[in-house]
């Protein structure tokens, strides 16, 4: 698109990104020789925090077999879970600490991701995860990182951020550190993901590049992932859920470029979704599917330019108005089998004022281009009861910002 937008390229501006990518069907079974190569490890142990369906369904089988082969131990952490408390990673953090990793390998879904990375910060610093919560620089620095995705959505394979449950609420660590010397990005690992799951991460990923395209941290670089990011997405998520693995892998990599995007920040949609999640527990992945529309429909006020963009983008062409863009994405999101509406998530009835209070409470985004406010939030997430888009883009029209 020749006349798409581009952030400022005079503005001061950070990117972060892994330093070596390696990427390829049964590309995880080189692990050991990246750990010779990248870090000189020939022996000794590293710490492999893994998801524990990936280990029983023996997807790891050939990083771990590499590991042996090589004279390397593994020091297996697994049992994080779909959300992983400070208290599960606590416990991980007292077992690697005695373990003398040289690295921290983690292999499995968003929540073992970021993990691994809160492992590597305490394996090197003291305290648990909960007193490194917002952004940190640990004195200590971080165990050397080297990341396996295993779902197309998440990205933390390529952030700066990790997710952590403290009491009830999911709270983020953001670290430049936690942003791997290296990643694999192996698509035979994902051969096993049920549809839904395909589904809803990759929904997250989605968020992920909108949302850094909204962000005001935003950068050349954070676009250009983000708009390819969207391409791969939107061009091959049907064909994943329905099972074709190339479009598996083209989602594996959207999901990645997103995360590299992410590195200019989430906005409110994220915070939406961790609201929604906390109400009525879901996966994050559905929660993101189902905030997006409507951040879309809160943020509508956008530079001119880009709003087009990100609706061009998002419709295939088809249209340069955001409402058109908000509803191609709600359509997408029934087209997957998600939840388009609180009452298809099954939210309790009256319970959007607490989340609309618990939103600008716990979750502000200052990057966010529209100031969170309880009062608008309030009435989206009432337009989010029963899918009214029209009315949801009714909370931030001009007329009704004046």
């Amino acid at each position: 698109m020749s006349n798409q937008w581009w952030p400022d390229v005079s503005a001061y501006s950070e990117f972060l990104s892994p330093a070596q990518i390696v990427a390829g069907r049964g590309s995880s079974a080189k692990v050991a020789e990246l750990l010779q190569r990248r870090f000189g490890v020939r022996s000794g142990s590293v710490l492999v925090a893994i998801d524990d369906i990936v280990l029983d369904n023996g997807l790891a089988e050939p990083l771990l077999a590499g590991l042996r082969e090589a004279g390397i131990e593994a020091v297996i952490s697994k049992g994080f879970g779909a959300e992983p408390s400070s208290d599960v990673v606590d416990a991980a953090a007292a077992l690697a600490r005695t373990s003398e990793a040289q690295v921290v390998i983690g292999i499995g879904g968003g929540s073992v991701l970021d993990s691994s990375k809160l492992l590597s910060l305490l394996l090197r610093n003291e305290g648990g995860s909960a007193d490194w919560l917002g952004a940190v620089e640990p004195a200590g620095g971080v165990t050397p990182l080297l990341l396996v995705p295993t779902t197309c959505g998440t990205g933390s394979e390529a952030t700066r951020i990790a997710m952590v449950t403290v009491d009830g609420s999911k709270r983020a660590s953001s670290c430049a550190l936690y942003v791997p010397d290296v990643v694999v990005i192996d698509p035979d690992l994902l051969r096993t993901l049920p549809p839904r799951v395909v589904a809803s991460t990759a929904m997250d990923a989605l968020a992920h590049a909108v949302e850094s395209l909204m962000s005001s941290t935003h950068s050349p670089m954070s676009a250009h992932s983000a708009y390819h990011a969207i391409d791969l997405i939107l061009g091959h998520v049907e064909a994943a859920v329905a099972g074709d693995q190339d479009a598996v892998a083209a989602c594996l990599w959207g999901s990645h470029m997103a995360g590299q995007a992410l590195n200019a920040g989430v906005v409110f949609g994220h915070s939406l979704a961790y609201c929604l999640a906390h109400e009525k527990p879901m996966p994050h992945g559905v929660s993101c599917a189902l905030a997006l529309p409507y951040c879309i429909a809160y943020n509508q006020q956008l530079e001119p330019q880009l709003a087009s963009t990100l609706a061009l983008r998002l419709t295939g062409g088809r249209s340069d108005d955001l409402r058109d863009a908000a509803q191609a994405v709600l359509e997408l999101v029934r087209r997957l089998g998600l939840p388009t509406t609180l009452d298809e998530a099954q939210l309790p009835p009256d319970s959007e004022a607490a989340m609309a209070a618990q939103c600008v409470r716990e979750y502000p985004r200052p990057t966010n281009p529209e100031p969170l406010d309880e009062a608008k939030i309030d009435r989206l997430l009432q337009s989010m009861r029963d899918g009214d888009l029209d009315a949801a883009f009714a909370v931030t029209t001009a007329e009704a910002l004046q």
